[in-house]
């Protein structure tokens, strides 16, 4: 098994004298494909060999130069997604890479970035997370790294964040029904801190429209079984529901409301769904949604990330994108 002795390179090949990735190679005695390869985040390499690159490399303040290679940027999620989240993510993951490829960064996808983040020379970070842990566990690289956060609630004065207006989503639900003259309005699905802004704005425009808010129609994801929850809102009277969700849970709640109760959307209950995927113009009845301008915030964090990886100034730290109400006919 190769080791690396204690030595300075620099000692060893005079004072002043650049150190390269042959001048590793031969002081740890792996080729310099290997250590290429380590310091570059290409391949796979053992564990042990990696630590031994790693730890010569930071002895010696060695890092593979941004000019002669291609910039390189980890893309985060949550290692535990509920259903709601993980599609949300998986389709902002999608978009943030192929904006990446676009402008020839490379990506790296760590599947466990507690353990792989601090052995990799990165440029940037870009975190679609709303764990707790992740959040606490990024703030160590800040101070080395830029890094942009998606839909981050609450930011310090140093971090950039691109986000979506999840209040807004809620407000326009809301203001939706209203309009159509829907008097008790629920709400049902969705979690985390998005859902809490979109069932605040949700809230905003029920008060100014002076109608009384039940309480009880307003039930967060994860609150027992769906079915009776959904029947228990519909018997309610409930004239109307917004799904914050996915399309699938809309379109769950869709069909409990047809096939379980017997009941006719949108002629005896409205339905207005969180997400506008493909799948939302196929439902039956096609369904009413609140679009998110996935593709555009990933564009945006990317352009973000771009110039501040290249040592740019980025004068807003804050980019909060509109949403917009997609009307189809199960309102």
């Amino acid at each position: 098994m190769n080791s690396v002795s204690n030595k300075r390179i620099s000692k060893a090949n005079g004072a002043g004298k650049k150190v390269t990735i042959y001048d590793l190679a031969k002081h740890t005695g792996f080729s310099p494909g290997t250590v290429s390869r380590v310091l570059n985040n290409r391949d796979k390499v053992k564990p042990e060999t990696r630590e031994a690159i790693l730890k010569a490399a930071k002895e010696l303040d060695l890092k593979p130069q941004a000019s002669v290679r291609t910039r390189q940027v980890a893309i985060l999620s949550d290692p535990k997604f509920t259903d709601r989240v993980e599609g949300y993510a998986a389709t902002l993951t999608a978009h943030l890479s192929f904006a990446f490829s676009k402008r020839k960064i490379g990506i790296v996808l760590p599947s466990d970035p507690f353990e792989q983040l601090p052995g990799l020379f990165l440029d940037g970070i870009v975190a679609v997370t709303y764990d707790t842990k992740m959040l606490e566990f990024l703030k160590e690289f800040e101070n080395r790294l830029p890094i942009v956060y998606m839909d981050k609630f609450e930011v310090t004065a140093k971090q950039y964040r691109v986000f979506s207006d999840h209040y807004n989503s809620g407000y326009l639900a809301a203001k939706h029904f209203i309009e159509r003259g829907k008097k008790k309005l629920a709400c049902f699905g969705g979690e985390g801190p998005g859902f809490a802004e979109r069932l605040r704005g949700y809230r905003a425009a029920i008060a100014e429209a002076g109608l009384e808010l039940d309480e009880r129609l307003l039930v967060p994801a994860g609150s027992g079984n769906n079915s009776a929850i959904v029947t228990r809102i519909a018997r309610s009277g409930a004239d109307c529901i917004y799904v914050p969700g996915t399309s699938l849970q809309a379109m769950e709640c869709i069909h409990l409301l047809t096939y379980v109760m017997g009941m006719r959307v949108p002629e005896d209950i409205s339905i207005i769904g969180g997400e506008n995927e493909g799948i939302s113009e196929l439902i039956i009845p096609p369904l009413t949604a609140i679009e998110e301008p996935l593709k555009e915030m990933a564009e945006t964090a990317v352009t973000m990330l771009d110039e501040l990886t290249q040592g740019q100034s980025v004068e807003t730290h804050s980019v909060k994108m509109p949403v917009r109400l997609i009307e189809r006919n199960s309102v």
